[in-house]
């Protein structure tokens, strides 16, 4: 894993106290919203796989508007900020207000469109194009949010800026990592298929797909976590929170998915586990583990997780081949249905998905190390970063 301190990859030292506040104001909405969408977005899909009563006006799509609208004005600020602010336009910020400027623009389009395209086209599945719209910009909000507040990070002075930015910054990750397997469950699932179009693929992509980006999204995140914080226990608070919101938006909905919520939230463990090891806090490992082994570690830890934090979406991805289950022959009605099936073959499919996430997890450490490099010489080259304004 590379020793790039990615908080401090593109200090810039030009932009004025009241500029950072201005900017700090803008990522808390937006790191706010994002969780907000995220959260909605994740109830609303739990509850069309549940069958219940479909209104416009249900607490899921409250949630939903909430974030897109907490997002929009985000974004209004920061086309404001980037219009009247010469220095903000030459500074890395920028980006990451472009990215929120677009991610929203794409949100609020999305809403009319999937309108129009159920009036035209009827009930839709989950791989729709207004669905995947809608998801893709969710996506680049949570990627524009947490890259601001981690180019603000290294710049604050002041401890209560400070506080602020990590406490929007950890709502931030946690909002990114649920956008992130949200994109990869939108290709894997295989609740597709509507009235008129069929937008399922294949069995063996959709697994494959699964089998592959989700230990991946995890061991990312994991690793941009441990080199985003310092201190002891954001890893922790990170992990908790993916592990409550998954709770609160894909299980309690149903009384059935909810009986195993207590071994569910068992799964914050190993994230305790991890934020221990990384910080030298676990006896055995302080004089016999590098810093390095540590990360690799925690990629693999973090990879081989992605089947128990997918509860109880993911089994419908891997029916077909880690599980002797076909979705049509069970008469595949709603999310509940799945539960015999999660259950009887978890002595066997959790092994194996421990195994595969693991492998996966450890692939995804060589990977991010060159990612950063790359992030770090493609932004030093477009904003004319050299040393004195960027530390390594």
């Amino acid at each position: 894993m590379s020793n790039i301190d990615i908080k401090s990859m593109f200090s810039r030292p030009f932009l004025s106290e009241q500029k950072l506040h201005k900017c700090i104001f803008l990522f808390c909405i937006a790191s706010t919203g994002s969780i907000l969408q995220i959260s909605g977005g994740s109830w609303d899909v739990t509850s069309h796989l549940l069958l219940q009563p479909e209104t416009f006006f249900t607490p899921s799509h409250t949630l939903l508007y909430s974030g897109i609208l907490l997002l929009s004005i985000s974004a209004i600020i920061a086309a404001y900020l980037l219009i009247t602010n010469a220095v903000i336009r030459k500074d890395p910020l920028s980006l990451s207000f472009k990215f929120l400027i677009i991610g929203s623009a794409v949100s609020i389009v999305s809403g009319p469109s999937d309108f129009i395209w159920h009036e035209v086209f009827g009930v839709d599945g989950f791989l729709s194009p207004t669905h995947l719209l809608l998801i893709t910009g969710m996506l680049v909000n949570s990627i524009g949010t947490v890259m601001g507040l981690i180019l603000l990070s290294s710049r604050l002075k002041e401890s209560v800026s400070k506080n602020v930015n990590r406490i929007f910054l950890v709502v931030g990750l946690i909002a990114l990592w649920v956008n992130l397997i949200t994109y990869v469950y939108i290709f894997s699932l295989p609740i597709s298929n509507g009235e008129l179009f069929n937008f399922n693929l294949s069995p063996l992509l959709e697994s494959l797909l699964a089998l592959v980006f989700l230990p991946l999204v995890n061991s990312f995140i994991i690793l941009l976590t441990i080199s985003t914080f310092k201190k002891f226990g954001y890893i922790s608070l990170v992990g908790i929170g993916v592990i409550i919101l998954n709770s609160v938006s894909t299980i309690l909905p149903s009384q059935e998915l909810s009986l195993f919520l207590p071994y569910y939230l068992l799964s914050a463990v190993p994230f305790i586990i991890i934020d221990l090891m990384i910080h030298g806090k676990l006896p055995f490992m302080r004089k016999t583990s590098t810093v390095k082994f540590r990360s690799i570690l925690a990629g693999a830890i973090a990879g081989s997780l992605f089947y128990i934090i997918g509860y109880p979406l993911l089994p419908l991805a891997l029916g077909n081949y880690l599980m002797p289950l076909s979705l049509s022959d069970m008469e595949f009605t709603t999310l509940v249905d799945v539960l015999p099936i999660f259950v009887n073959s978890f002595a066997i499919v959790f092994p194996l998905s421990l195994a595969i996430g693991a492998i996966v997890g450890l692939i995804s450490v060589l990977m991010y190390g060159q990612v950063q490099v790359y992030a770090k010489n493609r932004l030093r080259t477009r904003f004319g970063l050299n040393d004195k304004h960027s530390s390594v």
